[in-house]
């Protein structure tokens, strides 16, 4: 994400080129910790298995009568009862401490949106798996209107604190025990303004149709979730639209009828997807559809104000998948494509298997490094998404290098010759407002670059394969990758790389 400020400042192009979504946006706080000891409370660089989970001590907390008198549906509720709520716990991300929840692991998500009208009006089915006995747990949800909640066809209490919504199920839910929680709730998605930039994260609506832009924080403004990478889960989104507009979402879409001047349509990602990755899209979109030889579908949905802006740019995507499969391996998901709208921007976004772009960076001499960095993200980010936001660079430096060696082997350009020169402050420790600071990106890029310089093509080929086939469908922290590269090139390159992640001055870049 963010690659549009990033590129232009390389180019010396900043002044000019970049503004921002007209969309209306409303600020929301910072977050804050839900809780005051997290109950799967990890250090930053505790690895985790494969699988992308990790141990979480029981979640369930105390019973509270008080809790427990409200009526099912109650909003309210008073102090004491709500402090007895809380105590189960964020996943206690170091950046975002009260962001996701701990005590279970969500399975799927069923999301049905109806746009038909003159705000949304949605349900959302979200299947979990208790890790610990529940008395009660949190969803996340920014704004929009609760009309009830169920557990397994059952009403459910609930109460809301900012962005928590406190859920008591009519009975525990037993460590092991799967369950379907459905929310029904309607209102005016509520855009939130980044800590970072100036943009808008969230669904936006927009007189052309709508969006969405999550990544970190704003997946909760259309949708309960457990809104923190580590939680992935499959999704279905079914969206209902006004007969004429066309949808767009991530995977495949599995179904389109169309009753009574309402077009109906599914859409269903396959593979684990981290919240933040999750996308919707509607409006006056032409769409392409190109199956390859391998069997992966290429969708590009281009909106019809953006197609002269967008031109031929789109034309090098099988290039550029077949490019970064010989270096990263098979390309993870059943699809890709690019969806562009007719939007200034100012960024770009690695939605899962549909990455979100406008008309500004179509038009703009970063396009196709911008492309390229979006597409290598579905590797890096997407596939294998951080451990936790501390660990944003796995995603953005991955992709940077990526960018620059697509740009390289295409132009002849080596970009890294920009960036080894520029004094960049360390990869971990970073702020929230700080996630996407050119440091990310560029010493990120040049971590990458270093170790290659260090082990070679050939084994630095084999570490980013192997990152992708160990962690794939899940997480992964830095620590798992210092132990990866220890592991596949030895203890002198992982001190290497943890010298370029860590170190309070740069390190210097040898030469090849």
């Amino acid at each position: 994400m963010r690659r549009l400020l990033i590129v232009l400042f390389s180019l010396g192009l900043a002044a000019g080129c970049v503004s921002t979504s007209d969309s209306t946006e409303t600020t929301v706080e910072p977050l804050e910790t839900t809780s005051t000891t997290s109950r799967s409370q990890r250090t930053t660089e505790e690895p985790i298995d494969a699988s992308g989970s990790t141990s979480v001590p029981s979640a369930s907390g105390e019973s509270d009568p008080r809790f427990a008198s409200l009526d099912p549906g109650d909003p309210g509720g008073d102090a004491m009862g709500l402090a007895a709520a809380r105590e189960l716990g964020s996943i206690g991300d170091p950046t975002f401490p009260g962001l996701g929840n701990s005590g279970y692991d969500v399975q799927t998500y069923a999301i049905n949106l109806d746009l038909t009208r003159p705000e949304l009006v949605a349900e959302t089915t979200v299947t979990l798996t208790a890790l610990a006995e529940l008395d009660s747990f949190h969803l996340d949800l920014v704004g929009l209107t609760i009309d009830e909640i169920r557990i397994d066809d059952e009403p459910a209490l609930f109460m809301r604190d900012g962005r928590e919504v406190i859920i008591r199920p009519p009975e525990p839910i037993e460590s092991g025990q799967t369950v379907a929680v459905l929310v029904a709730y309607h209102g005016t998605p509520e855009p939130i303004a980044d800590q970072d930039l100036p943009f808008n994260l969230g669904f936006q609506t927009q007189s052309w149709g709508t969006f969405v832009a999550s990544e970190p924080v704003g997946a909760a403004t259309w949708f309960p979730a457990n809104d923190h990478p580590q939680d992935k889960a499959l999704f279905t989104i079914t969206i209902s639209v006004p007969e004429g507009t066309t949808t767009a979402g991530p995977g495949q879409r599995t179904s389109s009828t169309t009753a009574e001047g309402v077009t109906t349509e599914t859409w269903i990602a396959a593979d684990p997807m981290s919240t933040y990755l999750a996308s919707v899209a509607t409006g006056a979109f032409d769409v392409s559809i190109e199956t390859l030889d391998s069997g992966l579908v290429i969708r590009h949905a281009v909106h019809a104000d953006a197609a002269i802006a967008t031109g031929t740019e789109l034309d090098t995507t099988v290039e550029m998948i077949a490019a970064f499969e010989e270096r990263f391996g098979p390309y993870p998901f059943e699809s890709y494509g690019i969806l562009v709208v007719p939007e200034q921007l100012g960024f770009a976004l690695e939605n899962q298997t549909l990455s979100l772009f406008g008309t500004d960076i179509m038009t703009s001499p970063a396009a196709q490094p911008i492309l390229a960095h979006e597409l290598a993200h579905q590797w890096f980010g997407d596939n294998v998404s951080p451990a936790a936001w501390d660990d944003i660079w796995l995603n953005e430096g991955f992709a940077t290098w990526a960018e620059w060696w697509w740009t390289e082997r295409i132009t002849g350009t080596n970009n890294v010759n920009t960036a080894r020169f520029i004094p960049l402050e360390p990869l971990k420790g970073l702020p929230a407002s700080g996630l996407f600071e050119i440091n990310v990106y560029w010493r990120g890029g040049l971590t990458l670059e270093a170790l290659r310089r260090d082990v070679g093509d050939e084994i630095f080929g084999q570490i980013l394969r192997e990152w992708s086939n160990r962690y794939g469908g899940g997480v992964a922290s830095t620590q798992n990758f210092l132990d990866l590269v220890e592991e596949l090139s030895g203890a002198g390159a992982a001190d290497l790389v943890s010298q370029w992640i860590f170190a309070p001055t740069m390190p210097v870049l040898a030469d090849e």
